[in-house]
C-alpha cells in the first residue's frame, strides 16, 4: 500500500497529500536562492546521496523546496537535495526517548514529518515518546510528545506533552503525526504489547496548533488520514492485531472504518463489520481502503475505481492516480470522475508501475523505460533516465535510499 502506512499515515510520502496548518494555509517553500524550479520536472540529474550517518535509523522523510526533512531515531534532520549536505539537526537530547517503530510488523513504516504554516513560519511536526524513571514511591512514567521545529533554522518552536495512553509502555508504542488541517494536528499512537495475550490497540489525539492543547482524545481509534475536515481511521476493539502487511485484523468483524470531525472528534460516518481493514492516506479529499478509493467527507467509494492491492498517489494539484492489480486509473479530485484507464488487457500499452506524482505529472516504470505520464490524460509525456523515484517536487526527486536527483528539465 501507499508508503505512509498501509493503513497508513504521514505522510505523507508518495501517497500523501499536503497538510495545512493554522489558518488553513499550506506549507510554504522558497523562493529558493540559486535553484531553478521545474513544475513539473521531466528530467533529473546525477544522484546525490544525503550525507546522513548510516548508523542512525531513519523512519521517513519529506520534501519541501530544495530541502529534505528526515525523521530519525534521534530527532529531525534537514538536507540540501542539490548537494546532499546536512543543513541542521534537531536532536531530542533525551535519554529514554523513542521516535520510531517498535517491532517487526512496523519496521517498514514510512513516518515522515508533517508541515504546517504558522504565520510566515513553516514548521515540521513529529511525535515521540519518552520514559521518566520513578523515584521513591513514585512509579515511572511514559509520555507522548508533539514537537514543532522551524524548517529554516532547525530550532524547536514548541513541544507539548499529551495525556499518557492507558496501559502503554515506551517499548510498546509507535507515535505518529497523521496530518494537520484547520489549525489542528492529529497524532495517533499504536501499541504492540510484548505479551502475545494482549491485544494491539491505539489512541488518537487532536492538538490545537495555536494553544498546543489537546482538544479531544479517542481511545480505541487508530487515525490514518486527515483530509477535508475529517480524521479517517479504524475503530478497534479487543482481540485485534496490526499485521505485517499494514492492516488491522479481528476475528468477529470488530473493526469499523470511521470518519471523525477534526474539530471535536464526533463521528461523521461509520462502516462497521470488518474483520480486516487497511486505510491509505491519499490526499485531494480522498483515501484508499478495502481495494477502493473513498471520499473522506462521506466514506463513500468512488465509482469505477477498485482493484486488489490498490495504491494511490495524489499529484498535489487535481488528480489522484490509482494502481491496482489489473488497471491504472486517473481520477479528478473535484468531480470524482475517472479520467482515464490503462488496463492489462490493452495490448497497445504496457501497464506502468507508478512511483510518484507531482503537479500534473505521473512518474512510472514501464520497463525497460522510466516514463512521465500526463496526469489528466494518462498519455506518455516523455521518458527519462531512472531513478526509481519515491518523492518528487519542483526541485528534485528522491528514491527510498535517500538519494536525491536534482531536476534538470
Amino acid at each position: 500500500m501507499c508508503l505512509t502506512l498501509a493503513v497508513v499515515l504521514s505522510g505523507l510520502g508518495g501517497c500523501s497529500g499536503g497538510s495545512s496548518g493554522a489558518g488553513g494555509k499550506g506549507p510554504v517553500a522558497g523562493p529558493e536562492v540559486g535553484a531553478k524550479a521545474y513544475d513539473p520536472p521531466l528530467k533529473f540529474g546525477k544522484g546525490v546521496k544525503l550525507a546522513h550517518d548510516e548508523d542512525v535509523k531513519t523512519w521517513g522523510f519529506s520534501l519541501l523546496g530544495v530541502k529534505a526533512y528526515v525523521r530519525t531515531d534521534k530527532g529531525l534532520d534537514a538536507y540540501d537535495t542539490r548537494t546532499g549536505r546536512k543543513l541542521w539537526s534537531s536532536a531530542l537530547n533525551r535519554k529514554n526517548r523513542y521516535t520510531g517503530t517498535a517491532g517487526v510488523p512496523e519496521d517498514n513504516r514510512h513516518i515522515p514529518p508533517v508541515f504546517v504554516q504558522q504565520g510566515k513560519r513553516t514548521e515540521a511536526l513529529f511525535a515521540f515518546s519518552d520514559y521518566t524513571e520513578g523515584s521513591g514511591t513514585s512509579v515511572g512514567r511514559t509520555d507522548v510528545h508533539l514537537r514543532a521545529v522551524d524548517t529554516d533554522s532547525g530550532k524547536v518552536s514548541w513541544t507539548t506533552r499529551l495525556p499518557a495512553p492507558t496501559g502503554m509502555g515506551i517499548s510498546d508504542m509507535e507515535p505518529t503525526v497523521v496530518g494537520a488541517e484547520n489549525g489542528t494536528a492529529v497524532v495517533a499512537v499504536f501499541a504492540y504489547p510484548d505479551d502475545s495475550k494482549d491485544s494491539d490497540s491505539a489512541v488518537t489525539y487532536a492538538v490545537d496548533l495555536g494553544t498546543h492543547q489537546v482538544t479531544w482524545k479517542q481511545e480505541g481509534f487508530a487515525a490514518h488520514a486527515v483530509d477535508s475536515g475529517t480524521v479517517v481511521g479504524a475503530q478497534v476493539r479487543d482481540r485485534v492485531t496490526f499485521g505485517t502487511l499494514g492492516g488491522w485484523h479481528a476475528e468477529e468483524g470488530d473493526l469499523a472504518l470511521t470518519g471523525r470531525s477534526i474539530a471535536d472528534g464526533t463521528v461523521r460516518w461509520k462502516n462497521e463489520g470488518h474483520s480486516s481493514l487497511e486505510v491509505n492516506r491519499v490526499g485531494g479529499g480522498l483515501f484508499a481502503s478495502e481495494s477502493a478509493l473513498h471520499d473522506a467527507r462521506t466514506g463513500e467509494a468512488v465509482a469505477g475505481v477498485n482493484g486488489a492491492y490498490l495504491t494511490c498517489y495524489y499529484d498535489q494539484q487535481s488528480v489522484v492516480v490509482c494502481a491496482g492489480d489489473e488497471t491504472v486509473q486517473g481520477v479528478d479530485t473535484s468531480s470524482r470522475k475517472v479520467l482515464w484507464t490503462i488496463s492489462e488487457d490493452d495490448t497497445s500499452r504496457k501497464m506502468p508501475t507508478i512511483q510518484a506524482a507531482w503537479h500534473g505529472a505521473i512518474y512510472a516504470n514501464a520497463a525497460p523505460d522510466y516514463v512521465v505520464l500526463d496526469a489528466k490524460t494518462g498519455k506518455d509525456r516523455t521518458t527519462f533516465d531512472g531513478p526509481h523515484l519515491f518523492l518528487v517536487d519542483e526541485y528534485a526527486g528522491m528514491d527510498r535510499d535517500m538519494v536525491a536527483y536534482p531536476a534538470t528539465g
